[in-house]
């Protein structure tokens, strides 16, 4: 199902205490009044009846995700199922109930527009089949008592699917988070990393600039000093003074680079 189609669902699946309480409602027409019922063929068609209608609440979702247009069908056999249902007079009016079972199924598999039709076309029927039966008034009064107590449930279990998401997608998000900051360390460590690289670079580019030049005159220094000293040894004082302080100006400048370096 795809996100813009689940946000149009007003329940996005069925729980199963959802399932459970509409395998009760069933229970319950089953045995209401049945030592009432005259004729064995009244009883046999009951059973057959009430046994399709559990056969098909029971088989619905499976063959929904495989047949696309399937509820379409399987919410016009179960009102037949219903309606026949209510031609039993000794059911009096138990069988408003099923409609219910069928609510919580209509929220789940149609969009908002079409649930508003199914829903309308439930209490239509069952408003004309209970006034035939028992008058008008008494045939509203009764109708509206089904309406409201499925209104009840079927609220409940839409409110409870819309919390269940909620807190999936939390989870959801939460997993996300974490992510994005496994991801967000795993940078870090790298941009660390590379500014460790970049620092040992600008160290050694430093190191190469300053000190590596001093040491280069040193050498030139030490070198002409040699000479002098081979040549005429009593100027060869001068030469290794001039040496002595470009050593420690090479010196004073390693340290001041070390400085610099150290970790506050």
């Amino acid at each position: 199902m795809k996100n813009g189609e689940a946000a149009d669902r007003l329940s996005t699946h069925i729980h199963w205490p959802v399932v459970l309480v509409g395998y009760l409602l069933i229970g319950v027409l089953a045995l209401r009044r049945r030592y009432d019922l005259i004729g064995v063929l009244d009883f046999r068609v009951l059973w057959i009846l009430i046994g399709l209608f559990t056969f098909l609440f029971t088989t619905e979702p499976l063959l929904s995700r495989r047949i696309k247009a399937f509820h379409h069908i399987y919410f016009v056999v179960q009102i037949i199922i219903i309606q026949t249902l209510g031609l039993f007079q000794e059911y009096q009016d138990t069988w408003a109930v099923l409609y219910i079972v069928l609510g919580f199924q209509v929220a789940v598999r149609c969009s908002r527009k079409e649930a508003l039709l199914w829903y309308s076309l439930f209490a239509t029927s069952m408003l004309i089949t209970l006034s035939v039966e028992f008058g008008v008034v008494s045939g509203i009064g009764r109708a509206m008592a089904y309406g409201v107590i499925g209104v009840l449930l079927i609220s409940f279990d839409i409110q409870y699917s819309q919390h269940q998401d909620a807190l999936a997608e939390s989870q959801m998000l939460v997993a996300e988070l974490q992510e994005a900051h496994h991801k967000l360390v795993e940078y870090a460590a790298q941009v660390e990393k590379l500014a460790a690289i970049q620092e040992r670079n600008r160290m050694i580019q430093e190191l190469h600039d300053s000190v590596g030049q001093k040491i280069f005159a040193i050498q030139l220094a030490a070198e002409t000093a040699r000479l002098v000293l081979e040549q005429d040894p009593l100027r060869s004082a001068d030469q290794i003074e001039v040496l002595q302080v470009q050593t420690q100006s090479a010196l004073d400048q390693m340290r001041l680079l070390i400085d610099q370096w150290r970790p506050v």
